[in-house]
């Protein structure tokens, strides 16, 4: 990883410094920021424009990262867009995520959009996706993760997100506890702004939820008729950065997005004969304690694997009261570890807890032969985007 934007800039400029719509949002935070995205590519859809986003990592295939119209790029559209890279880029080097991210503002220009929609892959400040003045800026829910890069506190990390904000532009503030690094940067760059909780919220009372939303003159006030596809946060979030990009925000609106499906991987569950498969793609603390807040019953087993700087102690401590068992599996690349690795790391929490638990290694046959046969009615797989991919692979559900 070589984070910053100099070397990024060079080549972009070269390419025609090109802009991937007339108006864009960027979408910076912990979590949330692919939930985020789907609701504004569905609010948009119910608007009739021609929108297309940009979101990482991918679950499955490569060209999810980039979406026209809720159609991901075809092959074609990436190679030549590659290559045009390849060539603008000279003696000039690039990473993995900057050149899929010049590739992603290509494509989009090219597609004659109304709004683009950019998600940060990390932090903000010197993310790729920050090479474009956004119209509007939203920050889903901050906290701790990527420590490495990005400090050890949600001060510190929010501060990098907030690097995402520019003079005088609308910044959407869907964090119920904002870091005040965030709130002091709107405030030094004198950014109109609206948080969650003042500006747009789900208010509860005798008569059912009501969704808010009067920042930067909205006027929607409207009944939940659906249950939210999404967290909170980033779907009050998107409707609110909506209506800063200053569309009329109506009751349409919130019907199209409370009908959209959510984004693969986040929270979704899959029938498979007598078992049900929980997806999620809950790969910090933060996620794993929303997910544990969302799960009404317990799991039976929880096919677990993540990468090796992540915080699993506090993963394994916010999923326990709902997980029966624990399956461990390896996870691939530079930051891998394997099963057993995990499982030592947890194991003073897991005979703490009395908890049972299989180390499967990688994903294969004999992990699906034991699912089949130990793993209960209600099986949650969970952890790195890497470990949902090979389980949906493993049990015929890669939709390629």
């Amino acid at each position: 990883m070589d984070l910053g934007l100099a070397r990024l800039e060079v080549v972009w400029r070269a390419l025609g410094a090109p802009r991937p719509a007339p108006k864009v949002v960027t979408v910076a935070g912990t979590n949330g920021k692919g939930s985020a995205v789907a609701t504004l590519r569905a609010l948009a859809q119910a608007e009739g424009l021609r929108v297309g986003d940009t979101t990482s990592p991918h679950l499955h295939r490569f060209n999810e990262r980039i979406v026209v119209d809720g159609t991901p790029a075809s092959d074609e559209q990436i190679v030549e867009a590659f290559e045009r890279i390849e060539t603008a880029r000279g003696a000039t080097s690039l990473t993995y995520f900057e050149t899929a991210i010049l590739a992603a503002l290509l494509i989009l220009r090219e597609a004659e959009l109304d709004l683009a929609i950019l998600e940060v892959g990390l932090g903000g400040r010197l993310d790729a996706v920050n090479i474009i003045d956004a119209d509007v800026a939203l920050i889903t829910p901050v906290d701790l993760d990527h420590q490495a890069w990005l400090g050890n506190t949600r001060e510190a990390i929010g501060r990098e997100k907030a690097g995402i904000f520019r003079a005088g532009r609308p910044v959407v503030i869907a964090d119920p506890i904002p870091p005040a690094s965030v709130l002091a940067q709107g405030v030094a760059l004198r950014c109109p702004r609206a948080c969650l909780g003042e500006d747009f919220s789900l208010q509860v009372g005798s008569q059912g939820a009501r969704v808010r939303v009067e920042g930067f003159g909205a006027k929607l006030d409207a009944p939940l008729t659906a249950p939210l596809p999404v967290a909170e946060p980033s779907f009050l979030g998107a409707l609110q950065a909506f209506a800063a990009l200053g569309y009329a925000l109506e009751g349409r609106h919130l019907a199209a997005a409370l009908a959209m499906a959510p984004p693969p991987g986040r929270q979704s569950w899959t029938q498979l004969g007598s078992q049900a498969f929980l997806f999620d793609v809950a790969h910090n603390p933060h996620a794993a304690a929303f997910l544990a807040s969302r799960l009404k019953a317990p799991v039976a087993t929880a096919v677990f694997g993540c990468f090796e700087d992540k915080d699993a102690e506090a993963m394994f401590d916010a999923l326990a009261p709902k997980v029966r068992q624990w399956a461990f599996v390896d996870t691939d690349g530079p930051r891998g570890q394997s099963a057993q690795v995990l499982a030592d790391r947890l194991r003073d929490r897991l005979g703490a807890r009395g908890s049972t638990f299989q180390c499967l290694g990688a994903l294969g046959p004999e992990a699906l032969t034991w699912l089949k046969a130990a793993g209960g009615a209600r099986i949650a797989v969970l952890g790195s985007f890497t470990v949902v991919a090979a389980a949906q692979r493993l049990l015929g559900l890669d939709p390629r």
